[in-house]
């Protein structure tokens, strides 16, 4: 039996699309492989630096914790945050992600600012990391055990009953401030 010219062109057409779905299928296969090892591994990592902060945070000490409007540079009149930071324990910490809290009388959580002490804040005097084209990432700051390191943030989304009671010099022992003139601060994420 004799094949048909049309036939073979139809056959080998259809067995070249076939032969070409089965490859990018395998290639779209390896590349979600891929993906997910690098979702996976960033997801360990997360919980990985949770767990840290979890053991590590009784080593973190913060110290002068205080929100003032700034008094100078490009954001005068912002409220800001700082603080000192000391790292009470026996590592090097690369890497921390803090959250604090504005208390009210009654303990209640008012407004929360989630930040990275270590980052330089924008507006702040001193030195500034320079981006070098070839480095792949800035440099870290590494706070060495028994180490401080002041921190100054912007809050940039701060309520305007705490920022008008900062601007004002409210006096917290009154009643008629919502904001008790409390914090409390805690480690969400820490890295060595």
């Amino acid at each position: 039996m004799i094949i048909k010219k049309k036939s073979l062109i139809v056959a080998l057409i259809s067995s070249f699309i076939i032969s070409c779905v089965l490859v990018l299928t395998l290639i779209g296969y390896i590349v979600y492989l891929e993906l997910k090892d690098k979702e996976l591994k960033r997801s360990y990592q997360y919980l990985l630096q949770k767990v840290n902060a979890k053991l590590y945070t009784k080593y973190i000490e913060v110290s002068k914790l205080d929100a003032t409007i700034e008094k100078s540079g490009p954001l005068k009149g912002s409220p800001v945050i700082e603080g000192t930071l000391k790292n009470g324990g026996y590592k090097n910490i690369t890497y921390i992600l803090m959250k604090v809290k504005f208390l009210d009388r009654d303990g209640a959580v008012i407004y929360e600012v989630v930040f990275h002490p270590h980052e330089p804040s924008f507006g702040v005097g001193g030195l500034t990391p320079v981006a070098i084209p070839y480095l792949s990432s800035p440099p870290k700051i590494v706070l060495k055990p028994n180490d401080s390191l002041p921190f100054k943030k912007i809050l940039t989304n701060c309520p305007r009953g705490i920022t008008s009671e900062l601007k004002k010099g409210a006096d917290f022992t009154k009643d008629t401030n919502k904001w008790s003139g409390r914090f409390a601060f805690e480690v969400l994420a820490l890295d060595f």
